[in-house]
């Protein structure tokens, strides 16, 4: 994953996981089945990672 993101590229992955531990993740069940995932505590790092992957709305 580190060399798969150009900012990612010079910080250790020791901080990465660091990161993505601290990296909070909620999912919402609607009424009719729908789910909604609610993603907090970022920070630099993970931002990065989410916003690429995901995309943050």
């Amino acid at each position: 994953m580190r060399y798969e993101f150009e900012d990612l590229k010079h910080i250790s992955t020791k901080f990465i996981k660091k990161s993505l531990k601290n990296l909070t993740l909620t999912v919402k069940f609607k009424i009719n089945g729908v789910k909604n995932y609610i993603v907090a505590n970022f920070d630099r790092i993970n931002s990065l990672i989410v916003a690429k992957m995901n995309g943050i709305t």
